[in-house]
């Protein structure tokens, strides 16, 4: 009888011992999981926008102190008045009088790519449904500023973001194809918004719209911050730049 006993004693041991153990390695297997699926999220999605939304905030503090410090202009993105006189201009305009102008569109198009991006893959981030409704509030608030005095519409900047992206080679266009865009007129017009944008702010004119712009970009990389971790993005790259907060 204590045989028989001892003998399901070890039999229920041995059972108990397996379902465990695979109970647990179930359960690291999905946390392995959800983890490689964070970070897949982080890297795909809010990594790459936190830098763009860092790349545009630092260009305006930039170009609003320069504003400030220079009587109430900025001659770099003063180089043309008129987007049309762009398609005129040589590659050499493009690598030296025209590169502030140029590169500062340039990454404000990435940054529309981003936006986009997010707004048409949300469902794929797998965030909170907290997180899901405030992300993309934060990222209507920002588009808005954006699309004031009026400043580029909103179906423009998806538009633009789209054109810097290609499809079949799955990338990023380059600066010098970005320039290539706007040297032929039937290309270059549909990022006149864009490029009447910076000129307007480099004669100094709607610079509310720029502020706003600077909050809206910062209160979505805070959020950015907080959901994907590390520090500040924001605050280090001006602390690297020398550059104070406006």
């Amino acid at each position: 009888m204590n045989e028989l006993l001892t003998a399901i004693i070890s039999a229920t041991t041995s059972i108990l011992v397996v379902l465990v153990t695979y109970g647990l390695n179930s359960y690291r297997e999905t946390k392995s999981k959800e983890k490689q699926e964070v970070d897949r999220v982080i890297s795909t999605y809010l990594n790459p926008l936190r830098f763009y939304l860092v790349e545009n905030y630092f260009r305006l503090a930039e170009i609003l102190e320069s504003i400030a410090q220079d009587g109430g202009k900025h001659e770099a993105l003063l180089y043309v008045t008129d987007p049309k006189e762009i398609s005129d201009q040589s590659s050499e305009w493009f690598n030296g009088y025209g590169c502030y102008l140029i590169s500062s569109c340039y990454i404000t198009a990435r940054l529309f790519y981003q936006l986009d991006k997010i707004r048409q893959e949300l469902s794929y981030l797998r965030l909170s449904k907290k997180d899901d409704t405030e992300l993309i509030t934060l990222i209507t608030i920002l588009s808005r500023c954006f699309r004031q005095d009026p400043g580029i519409y909103y179906l423009i900047q998806p538009s633009i973001g789209n054109d810097m992206y290609l499809a079949n080679e799955k990338r990023l266009i380059t600066y010098r194809e970005f320039c290539q865009i706007l040297q032929n007129p039937e290309t270059r017009v549909w990022f006149d918004g864009l490029l009447n944008f910076y000129i307007e702010t480099g004669q100094g004119q709607k610079l509310k719209r720029i502020e706003d712009i600077m909050g809206a970009i910062q209160d979505v990389s805070l959020f950015l911050d907080r959901v994907a971790g590390g520090g500040s993005s924001i605050k280090e790259r001006l602390e690297v730049e020398g550059i104070k907060s406006l």
